[in-house]
């Protein structure tokens, strides 16, 4: 582990699947989703619960509304500030499992996590830019532009690329392989769904309780990151 921390990026010298199978994919994501999941917990409850209660205690001193246009803006920007350091983490873990058969203790993925999260987080702000301006245009070419981007977050954990390069070799990847990816993630929508409704649903009752369930299904979300890094290694290994 040290040598990929003194590199700068994840080695893959190990064997991967390639991407071919749908069915095989979902399959495989799953069992790595169910024999990870207490590191996932782990690594994304201890930053997104404490740092949305946070946020939400500042939305309170300041008066913010927790309905409010606003509060959805900081809570957005969140989940990105947050997002930034949790997912360079569960993948350096999801990888390890991979590689050794164990994930990586939860400190030293965060360590990993903490490392990249200035890249992370700007990478995932042109992203988000990216699919909104695609957006405005019509809803299709938004979908196209976050297939293309949906490989982002592993080439910025994994490959240590400069900045400059992320999006492009997402792009590259993503070639010639569009509709087999969006047909791997139509299992986001439904958890997508119940995220936005149980979230709304938990700031009826309090804003204290929104970030205990938005962490929740943070978790849950993990079962797409890890059909996104099996994808990516099967593809990146062509």
């Amino acid at each position: 582990m040290e040598r990929d921390f003194r590199k700068g990026h994840i080695a893959i010298d190990f064997p991967t699947v390639p991407f071919d199978s749908v069915g095989g994919l979902l399959l495989r994501s799953t069992r790595l989703f169910f024999a990870t999941l207490p590191f996932l917990a782990a690594v994304t409850l201890v930053v997104m619960v404490p740092g949305k209660l946070l946020l939400e205690f500042t939305c309170y001193v300041t008066n913010v509304p927790s309905e409010g246009v606003l509060s959805y803006l900081l809570m957005d920007m969140g989940d990105l500030v947050f997002g930034a350091l949790v997912m360079p983490a569960a993948i350096y873990g999801l990888v390890m499992k991979l590689r050794t058969g164990k994930t990586a203790p939860t400190g030293e993925s965060l360590r990993w996590g903490r490392r990249l999260w200035g890249k992370s987080l700007w990478n995932m702000f042109k992203v988000e830019v990216t699919i909104m301006l695609w957006s405005l245009l019509l809803v299709i070419p938004g979908i196209v532009a976050a297939i293309r981007l949906i490989f982002v977050d592993p080439v910025v954990a994994i490959e240590g690329r400069p900045s400059s390069e992320i999006l492009e070799r997402s792009r590259q990847l993503c070639a010639g392989h569009g509709w087999r990816i969006l047909v791997a993630l139509l299992p986001a929508v439904p958890i997508n769904l119940l995220h936005l409704l149980a979230s709304l649903r938990a700031l009826q009752y309090s804003r204290w309780l929104m970030p205990p369930v938005d962490g929740l299904f943070a978790v849950a979300e993990h079962w797409m990151t890890a059909v996104v890094v099996l994808m990516y290694l099967g593809l990146a290994a062509r």
